[in-house]
């Protein structure tokens, strides 16, 4: 996970200097998300619950530097609860940075739909502010993942999204059931969730075409 996270941070770092010099609003896009979470593991399997449910919300900027390479700041919420309205579970407030490809253009699906479908795939580094439900508990756990979002563009403004993120997580003391994992030696673990989401992006800028498109 650290090597994802420095390498993830060297790809902007390279590209910062790129994006000051030829800084182009209409090459940006405010998006937004709402969907399904999922819990993997950590949490204990005595529980009728699996911690999943439609309790997942995104919003994000992104950028792109080229037609095929560009980056995204996220905050992101996961809510991991017994039953809805349930008192036994965890909430993430994770915020994220992305590296985004447009494997859309590379292989041509752009192209051959006339600018209708695309498809973008991204890997994200980041943390999450863990809150327990119902104890005056916190923890912040470091989270990675690695995702693909196809599009499919209405307008010269909007474009309608589903993605598919598989996260991982380190440093995750308490699991998504809302309690310690290892109580005994309280030793942090790694776990796992996914995100399924349908979501929205806006194009800034006055051009006719993002560079998802033209």
């Amino acid at each position: 996970m650290k090597l994802v996270l420095k390498s993830l941070f060297i790809f902007i770092l390279l590209n910062s200097s790129f994006l000051l010099a030829q800084f182009n609003v209409n090459n940006m896009s405010l998006e937004s998300g709402y969907g399904y979470s999922g819990a993997i593991e950590p949490y204990y399997k005595g529980f009728k619950s699996n911690f999943s449910g439609m309790n997942h919300f995104n919003v994000g900027i992104r950028y792109m530097f080229t037609e095929k390479i560009g980056a995204k700041v996220s905050y992101k919420f996961d809510h991991f609860v017994n039953d809805p309205g349930g008192d036994v579970g965890i909430t993430y407030n994770t915020i994220s940075v992305s590296g985004v490809y447009n494997i859309g253009k590379e292989f041509g699906l752009t192209y051959l739909t006339r600018d209708r479908f695309g498809v973008n795939v991204h890997v994200d580094a980041g943390v999450a502010f863990a809150y327990m439900i119902g104890k005056n508990e916190y923890e912040q756990v470091k989270v990675v993942g690695i995702g693909i979002t196809p599009m499919y563009n209405i307008s010269n403004k909007f474009a309608l999204t589903a993605d598919f993120t598989h996260n991982f997580t380190s440093d995750q003391n308490y699991g998504f059931d809302g309690q310690l994992v290892d109580p005994i030696n309280k030793k942090p673990e790694s776990g796992s969730f996914y995100n399924f989401s349908f979501g929205i992006i806006y194009y800034l800028g006055e051009n006719r075409y993002h560079s998802d498109w033209y």
